[in-house]
């Protein structure tokens, strides 16, 4: 993705157009592909967060269920 926005990026700048026009595109592209960046960056962070809950859920229970086995086996 970041080649493309780079490529793109020197395509603009050696384009037979105004420098406004393209200075203006490519701000325009850099926002549009930033903000892309960001909100996959979150999304990320999100199932990171829910992957590791879910382990540490996990790994509790477990450790709850081995702590009640050796109660059990004690009392006997």
């Amino acid at each position: 993705m970041l080649g493309a926005a780079i490529g793109a990026g020197i395509g603009l700048l050696v384009a037979p157009s105004s420098g406004k026009r393209n200075r203006d595109l490519i701000t325009k592209k850099s926002k549009k592909y930033s903000r892309k960046a960001l909100e996959a960056a979150a999304e990320y962070i999100d199932d990171l967060k829910r992957n590791y809950n879910k382990k540490v859920d996990s790994y509790a229970q477990n450790g709850k269920s081995s702590l009640e086995s050796l109660k059990e086996a004690i009392k006997i």
